[in-house]
């Protein structure tokens, strides 16, 4: 191989194309993530998991696997205190103006705020009461 030197233009848009082929596979990979196996549903957000069978033991449903998110949208996740079991009964993302429910039972709904498979017992820091 030939070594080739580069101008400050040519290397920053090598970077930006690099940059764009990355961003791009990270969301293909996800898609593919939710479409493929390990308990994702396509239209359960990613890593929604089923209550039977899908990773949790005794069949108790987990929104807990960050695996299809970027590490900025497990950040999102982590500085809004997700958590799967609400520590305020009254406060739930099921009851929460922001949760997106589950396209059918026993499944993880979605949030407008909080990235990635949500609980419907569970609570964040954004919860909004539902009007």
């Amino acid at each position: 191989m030939s070594e080739q030197k580069l101008n400050r233009r040519e290397f920053f848009e090598r970077a930006a194309m690099l940059g764009a082929v990355a961003a791009g596979a990270g969301s293909f990979l996800a898609a593919c993530q939710k479409q493929g196996g390990n308990g994702a549903e396509a239209e359960g957000g990613a890593g929604a998991q089923k209550a039977e069978g899908g990773g949790a033991k005794g069949g108790e449903l987990s929104c807990t696997d960050t695996a299809g998110l970027s590490e900025q949208q497990i950040k999102v996740r982590e500085s809004l205190n997700y958590v799967d079991k609400s520590p305020k009964p009254e406060q739930l993302c099921e009851n929460c103006q922001l949760y997106k429910p589950a396209p059918s039972a026993g499944e993880c709904g979605g949030c407008q705020t909080v990235p990635g498979p949500i609980h419907p017992k569970g609570w964040c820091t954004a919860w909004v009461k539902k009007s």
